[in-house]
Parts: C-alpha cells; sequence; structure tokens
C-alpha cells in the first residue's frame, strides 16, 4: 500500500476526479431506473404481456409492470451480490485490476442492451442491466480507498464519491430528457452505443492514472493493538500509545505505552517511517509538517467515536460482533426500501391519488431529484462525518427514514414531494455512512471483505422486491401502504438499537482511553514543591 505523502498532490487530485467522474457515469445509473423505465415502456417492451384491451388502458397491466419490475430486482441483487467478489479481488489484486474488470463488464452490458430487441432468443434486457450492474460496484467501491488520499477530508472524499455514484441515477434521465425533445428519434440503441465512451475512459484511466495499490490509511494505528476477545473495542492503549499530542502537533513522549510491549518498538517504527518520508528528496515536507499531518489525522478519527474499534481483527471476528450485525441488518431494510420505493413510485402514487397524472407528474419530479438530491448531499454528509460523531449522524439518518417512511403514506402533495425531498437525500447519506461506518471501525486491511459481504447478503434479501410486487398487485389490489409500513416498523426497530449501540460502545471506547492516558500520564510537581530527605 502507498502512503499519501508520497504521491504528489497534484495526482492525488487527479485520481479522485477520474473516480468522481466515472462513479458519476458508471457507479449506479441502474438506480435510474425510472426513467430509463419510461423510456421503455414507450418504445413498447413486453407489450406482448398484456392482452390489446390492457395495453389501450391508462395504466400498466399488472403482467407488463411486474416483468419490467423484474429487470430492476434483478440488477439491484447483482450489484449487491457482487460486493462481496468485487471486495476478494480488490483485497486480493487491488484497485486497477477492478477498474478494468468494471470497464469491460459495463462496455458488454452496453452492446447488450443496444441491440436488446434484436435478440428474441435470449431477454437482453434483463441480462445486459444485469452486467451492467455488475460492473458498477467494481469501479465504486474500489475507489473508496481514495479517502486515504487526503486523511483529514476522508469523509468529505467518500461524500463525493458516494454523491457520485446517486447521481449517475441522472444518466437515464438525461436520455429520457433527450428521447422526449426528439420524440423518441434517439432510440435506446444510439444510447447505449454512445455510452460504450464510458467504458473506454474507465479502462484508460485505470491503466494510466489510478494507483496499482490502495492508499495506506495515514494512521492506521489500532492494528498495533491487542486484541480483546470478549471486547467489541479497540485496545485504547494502543491509540494512546501513538496519540498526538494536539497542543504541538508530535507524539508526546509521555504517552509511551506502557501497559503492551512493544511500544517503544512501535513509536520508533512510526518516527522511522516518518524520518523516511522527511527523507525523500521530491518532496518538500519538514518535521513539524508530517507532525502536522498526523495531528490533523487523529482529531479527525476522534470525532466520530468508533474509529479503530476492531482493526487488525480478521474478518471473521469482525462480522461475528453487533457492530458488523447491526449494520447489516440495518442496511437490508434499507436496500428493501429504497429499491421498491424507486421501481414503484409511479405505480404507488397512482394507487394513492387514484390519478394517473399525479402520478406521473411525481415520478419526472423524482426522476430530476434523484441525482440533485446525490450533489446536494456531498457537503452534508462530508460535514457530519468530519465534524460529529458516528452516533449523532446514525441518529440524523434514523429520523430523515423514518420521517420519509410516515410521509410516503398520506395523499398529500405536500407530504408526497416532502417524500421525494427526503429519499434523494437519505439515499445518498445512507450510502456514505455506511461505507464511512466501515472504514472506521473495520478498517480497510478488510474492507473489502466485510462491506462486500454486507452488500452480498442484503442482495439475497432484494429478492423480496419482486415477492412485494406480487403481494402489491395480487393481494393487496395496487395498495402499497401495508408493505411500507411494514419497511418503516422494521427500519425504525433496527436502527434504533444500531443507535444505542454505537452510542453505548462509543463512551466506553472513550472512557477507556481517558483511564490508560491518566495512567500514564507524566507526574508533574506542583510549583513550589520541594522534597524532604529523612
Amino acid at each position: 500500500m502507498p502512503h499519501y505523502l508520497d504521491v504528489p498532490v497534484s495526482k492525488r487530485l487527479l485520481q479522485i476526479s477520474c473516480a468522481f467522474i466515472w462513479c458519476l457515469t458508471a457507479a449506479g445509473p441502474i438506480f435510474g431506473f425510472a426513467a430509463l423505465k419510461t423510456v421503455w415502456l414507450r418504445e413498447g417492451v413486453y407489450m406482448d404481456r398484456c392482452t390489446p384491451e390492457e395495453n389501450d388502458m391508462d395504466f400498466i397491466c399488472s403482467a407488463r409492470e411486474i416483468r419490467i419490475n423484474f429487470i430492476f430486482t434483478c440488477a439491484s441483487v447483482v450489484t449487491n451480490f457482487a460486493g462481496v467478489i468485487v471486495g476478494s479481488i480488490l483485497d486480493k489484486y487491488g484497485p486497477q485490476i477492478c477498474g478494468y474488470v468494471g470497464g469491460i463488464l459495463i462496455g458488454v452490458g452496453a452492446l447488450m442492451l443496444a441491440f436488446a430487441d434484436k435478440i428474441i432468443l435470449l431477454d437482453l434486457y434483463v441480462w445486459g442491466y444485469i452486467i451492467l450492474a455488475f460492473g458498477g460496484p467494481f469501479v465504486f467501491i474500489s475507489s473508496f480507498h481514495l479517502s486515504n488520499a487526503f486523511p483529514a477530508y476522508s469523509g468529505l472524499i467518500l461524500a463525493l464519491l458516494t454523491g457520485a455514484f446517486d447521481s449517475s441515477t441522472g444518466v437515464y434521465l438525461v436520455y429520457r430528457l433527450i428521447y422526449d425533445e426528439t420524440n423518441g428519434r434517439f432510440h435506446p440503441k444510439a444510447f447505449f452505443l454512445l455510452y460504450l465512451i464510458v467504458p473506454i475512459f474507465i479502462l484508460v484511466a485505470s491503466a494510466t492514472i489510478m494507483p496499482k495499490d490502495s492508499y495506506k490509511p495515514g494512521g492506521n494505528i489500532a492494528k498495533f493493538g491487542e486484541e480483546d476477545d470478549d471486547l467489541d473495542l479497540v485496545d485504547a492503549s494502543s491509540i494512546v500509545a501513538l496519540e498526538v499530542d494536539s497542543r504541538t502537533g508530535g507524539i508526546d513522549p509521555l504517552r509511551r505505552d506502557k501497559t503492551t510491549t512493544g511500544g517503544d518498538e512501535i513509536e520508533d517504527a512510526l518516527l522511522s517511517e516518518q524520518a523516511a518520508l522527511l527523507s525523500d528528496g521530491e518532496r518538500d515536507l519538514d518535521r513539524k509538517d508530517v507532525y502536522e499531518y498526523d495531528a490533523e489525522e487523529m482529531a479527525k478519527f476522534r470525532i466520530s467515536g468508533v474509529w479503530g474499534a476492531l482493526h487488525g481483527r480478521t474478518a471473521l471476528r469482525q462480522i461475528r460482533t453487533p457492530w458488523f450485525m447491526l449494520l447489516c441488518l440495518f442496511t437490508i431494510i434499507q436496500m428493501l426500501r429504497l429499491n421498491y420505493f424507486v421501481a414503484s413510485i409511479r405505480s404507488q402514487y397512482d394507487f394513492i391519488f387514484h390519478s394517473p397524472d399525479i402520478a406521473r407528474r411525481i415520478n419526472e419530479v423524482f426522476d430530476i431529484a434523484l441525482p440533485v438530491g446525490g450533489v446536494i448531499t456531498v457537503p452534508i454528509a462530508g460535514y457530519l462525518l468530519d465534524n460529529y460523531s458516528m452516533t449523532v449522524t446514525l441518529g440524523v439518518l434514523l429520523g430523515m427514514g423514518t420521517t420519509m417512511g410516515i410521509l410516503g403514506n398520506f395523499p398529500s402533495m405536500i407530504a408526497a414531494y416532502g417524500n421525494v425531498g427526503i429519499f434523494v437525500i437519505y439515499r445518498s447519506l445512507f450510502y456514505t455512512t455506511a461505507s464511512d461506518y466501515s472504514a472506521k471501525v473495520f478498517g480497510f486491511d478488510t474492507f473489502g471483505k466485510v462491506y462486500g459481504l454486507i452488500s452480498t447478503i442484503s442482495g439475497v434479501f432484494n429478492f423480496a422486491q419482486s415477492a412485494f410486487d406480487h403481494l402489491t398487485h395480487d393481494v393487496l389490489h395496487r395498495d402499497p401502504r401495508p408493505v411500507n409500513i411494514g419497511l418503516l416498523i422494521l427500519s425504525t426497530s433496527i436502527g434504533s438499537l444500531w443507535v444505542w449501540y454505537v452510542a453505548t460502545q462509543t463512551k466506553k471506547i472513550r472512557r477507556s482511553a481517558l483511564e490508560i492516558e491518566a495512567e500514564q500520564a507524566a507526574v508533574l510537581r506542583m510549583p513550589g514543591y520541594a522534597s524532604s530527605e529523612y
């Protein structure tokens, strides 16, 4: 792993820019399904699933609705299921190889969708969309390590990349708007052939600009700590041992670890690493600059309250803790809520308002708001994650999710637009928080495996979307509210438990760190103190 100080600032900025561009265009356009679905419906995709009488009605017949939603269900499942594969490849071969694989998959998927209406032996709408979905995580997840390129702004960088991921839903919105303006002359085949520019850019950037290996965290301190099977806490002594003095910006020699073996060696190793950086002729940094970097990083790490909680442990041990289990359960429910809404927003509001026209207008606003929300959320998420504890951020997330779930069930235009507005911000904030939480709690040594496993598990449960579609259309007579309310109750219950757990563990971590710091503090004599000898 390269250290961020080994790479010029200009190159690091260029790498982040490239990652932003491909996340904006390729990481998650499949979630802009609502806009592309409109185009496909106008193109007559799956019209043969309805009777001639049903095709003359104002609403889409259930068979066609379920089949076209099945495309998105499969794609969203594959997107999440790909996480564990991407994580394994990322941890073993690095981000550059992930870029190559992602670029190839996205190119193949685009070609399949371009010729989907010409092939009848295989449903290329499903398979093309699935392959596009499979390629997205390769270019998205492999970009997370770039948050270590500027550790003091790791939260902002993650928010920027996640915001680009959310805004990538606008790819199909832009296409739909052009399709409307040209009265359908800009055929899907032309669009997807033009889209091949994106995977070509990914392949070229991966080969020429992006790093071969992930950036090493600037303050990966907890890996030096001892592991305790009985606690889901970081070994606070290891943090204190390398803690940076906030007054001087340097390492406090009086805080050398005295409770664990190897304290001297750890500090010496860190100082040796810094000395090596200082001897690099290409760097114009002196000892003060390096210490300032460390102080800034440590300040950010300490704000979160959870940084280093499970660093240094194996992925197997990490996933056995409530830190992982609660994040995984919450992610499963959120993915179901978010994807179910994306796929069925028009039919939901069609039923709630009993008006296809109102449903269409809300859908159009949603198509525009979804990518815009990703952009708006970037500074919000960056500010929260860099300046507030993880407990506060999770509390904000829980409050927004609960409010969103309540508003989505009322036949009010204010409630509907409020639901859409909160949804587009919540979606981006959730993805950013989940990735930031994973990086801070589990560390980048196992990030690919752990984050990938969470994505995979939630992806498997996303097959429930298809069951929800059948339940809504066949049993509940197109009424989405029972499903929405059920998901809301689950989300609020698990989310509240998660916030409580993180809050209590954060207090334990900080108390433990303060106790060890107090034990290792230097003994200072009071002014005027005179020793007495007997």
